[in-house]
């Protein structure tokens, strides 16, 4: 027998001896040696490995779906916050409004004639807001001719006059319109003249037939004169800026700055006063004449 043998047969021969002694020990402590135990023995880790990453999955899980409720809480949350600030925005306009209505009405004075309050809906800024349009109209008592204010820092100013109306709506030609003709005179000296706008691209009037005797200043107060049949006697108009002084010729050359500020005008005042029409048409035959006579050459 070689010694390879003998080594191999040695080992054998321990194994035994330890396979043995492990089973007396087993035996002892009632250890139930079986298929089931060992197969239990054998699969546990794998069962313990799967059931923690089961665990993992349904964390992962669990926490991508709160992520898309948070998100959709939160886009609701953010729609929420976004219509409050459109409420709110229309409740500080709703405020600034009322504010400014009370304002009106305490600067509102007296008047002669009864007043129609009335809110700008359409204006023109490409022409500086020579054309007008509100939202009275003949149901309200309105009427073609009819002149229209507004009270600006508590002051009553010249807006223009109604040249159009329909049920619910009216057309307000305003002063700085070049169509529009107002006979207006100065505050001081009492001498008057016709006040007439210059163009759509131009916020101030002109001022004619100011006699060039007459000492005119610039910073001088324009009011309506009460002539013509259309506008009350002294409403304010606005002020002189410049007057070109000649020495020749027999009137000045006189521009107008008017008091209302068409640019922020929201509210107006029709003056529920009917023109006179005799007036009127007396001054219709008074420019026929005129044109004829300068047509006939029988004047300058």
């Amino acid at each position: 027998m070689n010694t390879v043998l003998k080594h191999k047969i040695l080992v054998l021969y321990i194994g035994l001896n330890i396979f043995a002694a492990l089973l007396m020990v087993l035996h002892k402590s009632n250890f139930s040696f079986d298929v089931r135990t060992i197969y239990s023995l054998s699969i546990y880790p794998l069962q313990n490995a799967t059931k923690n990453i089961s665990q993992a999955f349904v964390k992962l899980y669990t926490g991508i779906t709160d992520i898309f409720v948070l998100r959709d809480q939160v886009k609701i949350l953010r729609d929420r916050i976004s219509d409050l600030e459109g409420t709110a925005l229309e409740y500080d306009e709703l405020y600034r409004e009322n504010i400014r209505l009370r304002q009106t009405l305490n600067e509102r004075p007296q008047d002669e004639y009864p007043l129609e309050y009335a809110e700008i809906i359409s204006k023109d800024p490409q022409n500086f807001y020579i054309t007008i349009i509100i939202n009275k109209g003949s149901a309200h008592g309105i009427s073609v001719g009819m002149p229209v204010i507004a009270y600006q820092n508590g002051v009553k100013s010249l807006v223009g006059k109604v040249i159009e109306t329909r049920l619910y709506n009216s057309r307000i030609l305003s002063i700085v319109d070049q169509r529009s003709k107002i006979s207006v005179m100065l505050e001081a000296s009492r001498t008057t003249g016709i006040m007439s706008g210059q163009s759509p691209k131009s916020a101030q009037a002109y001022l004619e037939y100011i006699d060039r005797d007459v000492d005119v200043d610039e910073g001088e107060r324009i009011v309506t004169s009460g002539m013509g049949g259309v506008f009350p006697k002294g409403i304010l108009v606005g002020n002189i800026f410049k007057v070109e002084k000649k020495s020749y010729g027999l009137f000045h050359d006189i521009y107008v700055e008017p008091i209302v500020l068409f640019s922020s005008l929201e509210d107006v005042y029709i003056i529920k006063k009917i023109p006179d029409e005799e007036v009127l048409e007396l001054l219709s035959e008074e420019d026929e004449n005129t044109e004829m006579l300068l047509q006939e050459g029988v004047i300058n």
